[in-house]
């Protein structure tokens, strides 16, 4: 997702790139509220993560989120 915004706000899609880091900070407070409200994470297993992807779809408004390696 990081490379949406960063294309965004290189095409002068400035609101658009806006509108993506929104989403981001939310769905990240949405998982952590469904974690308790709050989480810790070791800095290696973020680290870690490079070799995944994320992608997610909408159907019938609930948004639908899976985790993929990447190839």
């Amino acid at each position: 997702m990081g490379r949406a915004t960063d294309a965004a706000r290189e095409a002068g899609a400035t609101v658009h790139a806006d509108v993506i880091d929104a989403f981001k900070e939310q769905l990240l407070i949405v998982f952590l509220n469904r974690l308790g409200g709050q989480a810790s994470v070791p800095v290696a297993e973020v680290d870690a993560t490079g070799s995944y992807t994320m992608s997610f779809n909408v159907v019938d408004g609930v948004f639908n989120f899976q985790i993929a390696r990447k190839s």
